[in-house]
């Protein structure tokens, strides 16, 4: 969020919050956001009247989502990802499909920051987000913006993936703790098998130990940007600030950040 700041005070920018069971971008921006659309997904209704509970659309299933049983089918409505395929394959077309709300994708476009400002958010009790992380991408390659920058929620489920699918470049957060050291290790993995480039951003740097920059050191990885603790940036999160254009150095952080980036994107 504040390296999308940062870059609209000379580019144009596009962020998109895709971490749509938390977004927390716009706690920091306050931007006025407006509807842009509706997620939906197609999930499966049996009409029991014509099922012969053959099997067939259980056994296709990759989610186990379906349940056949002798007198009816279960369908587990949260496992299902929409895709279809029992419907298509249903011997007798007992099965139809019904619009299903996942959630809503929200829109905002700052002019005087340059920054052009997306959100995705996942209904309550919803468990499937890659439907709108999947549209939100696809919004995102139609933006004509000079940057596109995409948050990611932290881990490296299937959220994250889909996330990160036709990258560019990647940044991976970290801190000097054996968790985040964990977590970054899981990361760099998913993204080496994505085949795309990284960098990391060892975040409150001079709290816990030197695993990170060991880690670092043993296997080659870059080292964008180290943050120090800092009890400054501690008050202006707390408060709901960015830290774009409260304090010069604060915006050093970020340039030395970007420049970075474009060395090793050259590199």
């Amino acid at each position: 969020m504040n390296l999308a700041l940062y870059l609209s005070l000379s580019l144009s920018v596009a962020l998109f919050d895709l971490d749509v069971e938390e977004p927390n971008d716009n706690h920091f921006l306050q931007l006025e956001l407006s509807h842009f659309q509706d997620v939906t997904i197609l999930r499966p209704v049996i009409d029991e009247s014509i099922c012969t509970h053959c099997g067939i659309c259980a056994d296709l299933c990759e989610f186990n989502a379906l349940a056949v049983l002798p007198s009816n089918v279960m369908v587990f409505n949260e496992l299902c990802h929409g895709c279809g395929l029992c419907t298509l394959a249903c011997p007798v077309k007992a099965i139809k499909e019904e619009k299903h709300g996942l959630g809503g994708i929200y829109v905002s476009s700052g002019s005087s920051l340059n920054l052009a400002f997306y959100e995705g958010i996942l209904n309550v009790g919803e468990a499937i987000a890659t439907p709108i992380i999947h549209e939100m991408k696809k919004i995102a390659f139609k933006e004509e913006r000079e940057i596109i920058i995409l948050d990611l929620p932290p881990g490296s489920a299937c959220p994250v993936i889909k996330g990160l699918s036709q990258s560019d470049y990647v940044i991976l957060v970290t801190e000097p703790t054996p968790a985040g050291e964990h977590d970054l290790e899981i990361a760099i993995e998913v993204v080496k098998e994505l085949g795309i480039p990284f960098g990391i951003v060892n975040n409150r740097a001079d709290v816990g130990n030197d695993c990170i920059s060991q880690l670092a050191e043993k296997n080659g990885y870059t080292i964008l940007l180290e943050i120090p603790h800092d009890t400054e940036i501690l008050k202006l999160y707390s408060q709901g600030h960015a830290l774009i254009g409260r304090n010069k150095r604060f915006d050093d952080i970020f340039a030395n950040l970007w420049h970075e980036i474009r060395r090793r994107k050259i590199e």
